[in-house]
């Protein structure tokens, strides 16, 4: 695996732990807890589209 693929697999999961922080402390329909998710949802098609070449 190489260093970028590395990187989008640590943002991927830091977005993950933060989104379910976010859920945690304001609910899942919070605007910021949304956001994340949406940010979230962008690093998988890109992992997903990464993948999907190889």
């Amino acid at each position: 695996m190489n260093i970028g693929m590395n990187s989008l697999l640590s943002n991927i999961e830091k977005t993950r732990l933060e989104m379910i922080y976010l859920a945690h402390q304001y609910g899942y329909s919070n605007p910021s807890v949304v956001q994340c998710s949406q940010r979230l949802d962008l690093l998988l098609n890109v992992y997903n589209n990464t993948t999907a070449k190889q």
